[in-house]
């Protein structure tokens, strides 16, 4: 699925055009294979998307596979991250924590609808981790690394008072609420407009 990519809650700041580094061509490599990784899980589902398969659609070699990750677990959760990347608004200097939960609200309502269509080949992602400790393990531990991150951030941007709790607990009941919004979208959007999801994210705020 596209997403919301994950941004930084800081201020974003401007990007300065610089000459291509060796880097780069290892990166446009990375993130071919994802895309082709991408489009044959959506049409083939994890049990059909071989590396060669994936590898051919890139127009490259198994090889190249893994010249840029260690395993085909690997691979999957790279496109995982690439397409559910977790939902944040940028941060807006001088708001309230009230004001950028109705701001992650909106984010969260958007994401719902660029989503849906690929919401078949989320939960087929769900049921791959449940069915491979290794790759659920790569998944989770990256998760946790971006969450301890985004509390952090948290943290530092707004008064612990106004969270409505620590901010390590806030950040994965927020994603909790966010996740379940989701997919209850999925099953029934008529149910759940914009509207709802703002109000869900607002009643997170203590004032």
């Amino acid at each position: 699925m596209h997403s919301v990519h994950y941004k930084s809650m800081a201020v974003s700041r401007k990007r300065s055009r610089k000459p291509q580094r060796k880097g780069d061509k290892r990166a446009r490599t990375r993130a071919a294979l994802i895309r082709a990784a991408g489009e044959i899980l959506r049409e083939a589902g994890y049990e059909g998307a071989s590396l060669e398969t994936i590898a051919a659609r890139a127009g490259m070699t198994r090889g190249a596979i893994y010249g840029n990750f260690k395993s085909r677990d690997e691979l999957f959760a790279a496109v995982a991250f690439e397409r559910w990347a977790p939902v944040l608004p940028r941060y807006q200097a001088g708001a309230s924590f009230r004001q950028h939960m109705r701001r992650l609200g909106k984010a969260y309502a958007e994401a719902a609808r660029e989503r849906a269509p690929n919401a078949v080949h989320s939960a087929a992602f769900q049921l791959h981790m449940q069915k491979h400790p290794s790759l659920r393990k790569k998944f989770t531990q990256k998760s946790r690394l971006i969450r301890k991150d985004i509390a952090t951030q948290l943290a530092r941007l707004f008064p612990l008072e106004d969270l409505p709790m620590q901010p390590d607990k806030a950040i994965k009941i927020l994603g909790a609420l966010g996740e379940g919004l989701l997919i209850a979208y999925f099953i029934d959007p008529d149910e759940f407009p914009e509207s709802l999801f703002v109000e869900a994210f607002e009643a997170m705020a203590r004032k």
